[in-house]
């Protein structure tokens, strides 16, 4: 069964971020709620370079030398955040530029997805754990980390389900 070709939004990007993020997660506890963890960094991130700020003022007003270390350690804190932060943009910039007639097909041992008629690529069923489906996208979660998670928009929900049961692939369904 083929599903035609259906882009990336910007909502179903974002949550595609949240969801790539927490995947460790999701493959130890599939059912786990996902956090924003674009916001939670951004708000971290605020939060220590205040603290950062206020231990550098105050290690220089009072000389301290334990304040200025721990000024050093939190800057290093907001060098790891700042990567975090860039990773995160870049991820959401790379799912709006996905191409838009990717095609994708259901078979009986697994996903095929052919991007702009030039390369084939093979997920299996045996490789996922479960199907979870999240406000803007149906995700197959892997069973370790070392596999690919495999997404598709929400629109595809019944069709999906559908061809599941019709050819009795074996994974939890959860919604």
């Amino acid at each position: 069964m083929e599903l035609e070709p259906i882009g990336f939004t910007n909502e179903r990007a974002k949550e595609m971020v949240n969801i790539t993020f927490s995947m460790k997660k999701l493959i130890k506890d599939p059912k786990r709620p996902i956090r924003n963890c674009m916001v939670i960094t951004v708000m971290i991130f605020i939060a220590e370079c205040i603290i950062f700020c206020g231990a550098l003022v105050f290690g220089f007003k009072q000389k301290s030398a334990i304040l200025l270390i721990c000024a050093g350690l939190y800057s290093a804190l907001i060098i790891l955040y700042i990567a975090r932060i860039i990773s995160m943009i870049k991820m959401l910039n790379m799912y709006r530029s996905l191409p838009k007639d990717r095609k994708t097909v259901l078979e009986e041992d697994g996903v095929r997805l052919n991007v702009n008629g030039v390369s084939d690529t093979k997920f299996y069923w045996t490789s996922f754990s479960v199907m979870r489906v999240f406000e803007h996208n149906i995700v197959f979660i892997p069973k370790d980390i070392t596999k690919l998670s495999l997404s598709f928009p929400i629109q595809h929900l019944d069709k999906v389900k559908q061809y599941m049961s019709e050819h009795n692939v074996d994974l939890e369904i959860c919604e």
